[in-house]
């Protein structure tokens, strides 16, 4: 109940946000600073006089069209990588086995800021770079069900009635992982939204077309100036851990 009340609390004020107040990326240095419960500004703006409730609303927003995609990138990708090794057994082992650990071993967050840096700043890139940090704990999971899934019953029988791999990897495979990919993809949603705030926080843009900095670059612009705009560090940091429960709280939901 409380969990769904959050829930409602703040993806609708981000929906009001959006539809109703102006993008926040134009500086107002007259109404800079404002205090909370200030004239036309709730929350108060920060040192650049933007309106620190629409940050809120266009930060979340922009974080939300970057992880949700960016997980079922990492999902699809890893799964057709799992599926090369269903259809070639013996070649994908010899390849992928040391790829796998070799990616397993790296800090995925180095990865993803080697990506960063290699690739021109975009939301692609930052899809990619999310990918390359993601995808071999993804594939190493799937993979482990592909085992299991084999030894059933079913797959001995379909084989036996000459079935071929792609066909057992449409009518057996994506029926017996989808509780999987449900899985996959909620328990992975809080790291993906930390990845994407530390990106933010480091400078690398985040957000999604017109839609104001993220949700770490409003902490990183205003932390020196938290005596003098306090909501300006204290919504997007709300923001980025109401993500976190919000989106988790479903996988912890789904494990019991």
């Amino acid at each position: 109940m409380l969990l769904n009340t959050i829930r409602i609390l703040f993806f609708g004020t981000i929906v009001w946000g959006v539809l109703f107040l102006p993008v926040p990326s134009n500086v107002d240095l007259i109404h800079n600073n404002l205090p909370f419960f200030s004239e036309g500004y709730l929350f108060g703006t920060d040192r650049l006089g933007r309106n620190n409730l629409a940050l809120f609303c266009y930060g979340s927003l922009s974080t939300i069209l970057i992880v949700i995609p960016a997980r079922i990138f990492t999902i699809i990708f890893s799964f057709l990588i799992s599926t090369v090794s269903l259809i070639f057994p013996k070649r994908s082992d010899f390849f992928l086995s040391g790829f796998v650990s070799v990616s397993l071993s790296i800090p995925s967050l180095l990865s993803a800021l080697i990506v960063i840096s290699i690739l021109p700043e975009s939301p692609f890139s930052l899809l990619v770079a999310i990918l390359v940090s993601d995808w071999a704990i993804v594939y190493e999971t799937l993979t482990a069900k592909i085992r299991e899934i084999q030894t059933s019953p079913y797959i001995a029988a379909s084989l036996c009635f000459g079935a071929k791999p792609y066909q057992l990897i449409w009518l057996h495979y994506l029926l017996a992982l989808k509780s999987m990919f449900q899985f996959l993809f909620f328990s992975g949603l809080p790291t993906v939204v930390m990845t994407t705030a530390l990106f933010s926080y480091l400078g690398i843009q985040t957000s999604v077309g017109e839609t104001g900095p993220g949700l770490g670059e409003q902490i990183s612009f205003s932390k020196d100036y938290f005596d003098q705009s306090p909501f300006s560090v204290l919504l997007p940091i709300i923001a980025i851990l109401t993500l976190v429960y919000s989106l988790g709280s479903r996988n912890q939901k789904y494990e019991t």
